[in-house]
């Protein structure tokens, strides 16, 4: 009976380390995955740092052109700005959607070009033409509106006939003092 009970014994204390190599297997196994999965997260973060940096670069380099053109005298104008962080990454289409009134002209990591055409002349352009028989200044606000900027005293009628033409298909300037040079010459 001696022997049965040693038997029994011998195979209770093979089962009890049997059961301990288990549980420190299954211990340690699951300290590995923790371990893997922490040295994922850190280089993961690792990898959105380096792309953060990238797209601040990006950002920095990345211009978004706005082109106008204006369909009374046909001038370009070119308004060039940085691409805003809220911009880097969208596609084109989306950014289609975000300028609705713009034509997405060409679309690259470099640059975005939006294109317009509108009415009118460009801001801050000068038109002498003709109204009630007189000849007027205005000023172009981009938009198509133009404003009065001086009623002469210049008749229409007392301009040679080249000249009325010239106010009556409208002057068109750039530049303030040039407006008045005209202007000068024309009352003389």
């Amino acid at each position: 009976m001696k022997k049965l009970i040693s038997y029994k014994m011998v195979a209770i204390y093979l089962l009890a380390i049997f059961i301990g190599v288990m549980i420190g297997y299954l211990i340690n196994v699951k300290d590995n995955e923790k371990q893997r999965t922490e040295k994922n997260i850190t280089y993961e973060q690792r990898i959105s740092s380096q792309q953060e940096a990238l797209a601040k670069k990006l950002i920095s380099q990345s211009k978004l052109i706005f082109e106008t053109k204006y369909l009374e005298n046909g001038e370009i104008v070119r308004e060039v700005q940085n691409l805003t962080p809220s911009l880097y990454g969208k596609s084109k289409e989306e950014i289609a959607r975000i300028y609705s009134d713009w034509e997405v002209k060409s679309f690259d990591e470099d640059e975005i070009v939006l294109y317009r055409e509108k009415e009118g002349l460009p801001p801050d352009y000068y038109i002498i033409t003709s109204m009630n028989g007189y000849v007027v200044l205005l000023k172009s606000d981009g938009n198509g509106n133009k404003e009065i900027v001086e009623k002469t005293d210049i008749p229409l009628d007392s301009l040679t006939p080249f000249d009325r033409e010239r106010v009556m298909k409208n002057i068109i300037t750039k530049d303030k003092d040039e407006a008045y040079q005209i202007l000068a010459n024309l009352s003389s």
